[in-house]
C-alpha cells in the first residue's frame, strides 16, 4: 500500500486495491472449455494382456470400449476435454478380451493405428 504525505504531515493511503481489483478483473482466466466426446488416442503402448493408452484429456474421467476381431482390437475413449489442454494427460489401462497377438490396435476416433508411447 503505498502512502502520500500531505500538508500536515499526516499519512494518505491510496486505495491500491482499486489497482489490484482492476489488474485481476483485466486478467481473468476465459471461461474454462469443457466437450464430452469420444477423443483421439494420444499414445499407445502393448503390454501383452492390457493396452496402455493416453488420451489429451484432462482429469476427463476416460472410459475406454474395445470392439474386437480376429485382425483388429478397436480401442474408443470417451472423455471431457477440458483446459488446459495439452498440458495434462488422461492414461488407461485397458484389458482386451484376448491377448492382442498380432492383431492391430485402431484408435476408434481416427480409424487409424494410434501413435506409440516413447520410452
Amino acid at each position: 500500500m503505498a502512502l502520500r504525505s500531505n500538508a500536515r504531515g499526516r499519512g494518505t493511503t491510496t486505495p491500491a486495491f482499486v489497482i489490484v481489483l482492476g489488474l485481476v478483473a483485466g486478467c481473468a482466466p476465459a471461461e474454462p472449455t469443457e466437450e464430452r466426446g469420444i477423443q483421439p488416442i494420444v499414445g499407445w503402448a502393448n503390454g501383452g494382456d492390457i493396452q496402455s493408452v493416453t488420451v489429451g484429456t484432462c482429469h476427463g474421467d476416460p472410459v475406454a470400449t474395445v470392439e474386437e476381431d480376429d485382425r483388429t482390437a478397436t480401442i474408443t475413449v470417451t472423455s471431457t476435454k477440458r483446459s488446459p489442454g495439452d498440458s495434462c494427460l488422461d492414461a488407461l489401462q485397458v484389458p482386451p478380451d484376448r491377448p492382442l497377438e498380432d492383431r492391430a490396435v485402431i484408435d476408434g476416433a481416427t480409424g487409424e493405428v494410434p501413435p506409440g508411447i516413447e520410452g
